[in-house]
């Protein structure tokens, strides 16, 4: 019996976990790979460490937010690109490699029409944070994943074409081949890769100062107003002990004007 199911639900038949953990391999071994290619075609490795040590080059790292580690990675003797972690990769890639940030900055996804170099390696990041950075749960529903299997699959050739046009079609097989292949105990060391990647970018802990900083303005806010309630409160017993004297002032005033009306009044009998 022939049957009726159409490619993409052949292609998108796994579930929610096996989606998520496809999608993460795609990013941390295809993404990462074509990352370190492009820098390497940016920046050869026999000239790495030369290029490193130029006065240029220094100026622009010390205004790169490199951590300490990320520091002694790059003053190791003989340093290479294999040694750079994924972050340090893209960070590199955008600060010492000439390349110019897509219209929408590096943080953002590039526009659809945008497939220059420059916009797909931003594509590769802001993918990362479709992945991991909003999903959680580690999971992708189906029509989410072939979404993003093609949109990463595109900018992943579109790079490799641009590196080396030859190895188009064999990475194009490979991908294919882990759309369709089992999964192996490797995936949960991508995932884990993807996660430190997240955690280690600079717009994500830019993000997490704003919250940190949003929140210590809403608490400032909120004490400013309780000082403001409590003066207001000081205020308003004053003027209630005011009127509360005036008060008694004015029954006082009241009460000897009683004492003394007798006397006045005989006085004025006598007149």
């Amino acid at each position: 019996m022939t049957s009726t199911k159409n490619a993409e639900e052949i292609l998108c038949s796994t579930n929610g976990k096996e989606h998520f953990q496809r999608l993460t391999r795609l990013l941390m071994c295809g993404g990462v790979h074509v990352l370190r290619e492009t820098f390497d075609t940016r920046i050869p490795p026999k000239d790495l460490s030369t290029r490193l040590k130029d006065a240029i080059v220094q100026t622009q790292l010390k205004k790169a937010k490199l951590t300490a580690d990320e520091r002694n990675c790059l003053n190791q003797p003989a340093v290479k690109s294999t040694d750079f972690d994924i972050t340090l990769t893209f960070r590199l890639l955008r600060t010492i490699c000439n390349l110019t940030p897509p219209a929408t900055g590096w943080d953002k996804k590039p526009d659809d029409a945008n497939h220059s170099l420059e916009a797909d390696l931003a594509r590769i990041k802001y993918y990362r944070n479709s992945v991991y950075g909003h999903n959680q749960k580690m999971e992708v529903s189906k029509s989410e994943f072939c979404q993003l299997w093609k949109e990463i699959r595109e900018a992943i050739l579109r790079i490799i074409t641009k590196i080396n046009s030859t190895k188009k079609d064999e990475w194009e097989k490979t991908i294919e081949k882990l759309l369709n292949d089992p999964l192996t105990s490797e995936e949960q060391k991508c995932i884990e890769e993807l996660k430190q990647w997240y955690e280690k970018e600079e717009d994500v802990k830019d993000m997490l100062y704003q919250v940190d900083a949003n929140v210590k303005e809403g608490l400032q806010r909120v004490s400013e107003d309780i000082k403001d309630v409590k003066e207001e409160q000081k205020r308003q017993g004053e003027d209630v002990r005011n009127a509360k004297n005036e008060i008694r002032q004015a029954a006082q005033k009241l009460k000897d004007f009683h004492e003394i009306l007798p006397a006045i009044t005989d006085g004025t009998k006598n007149c």
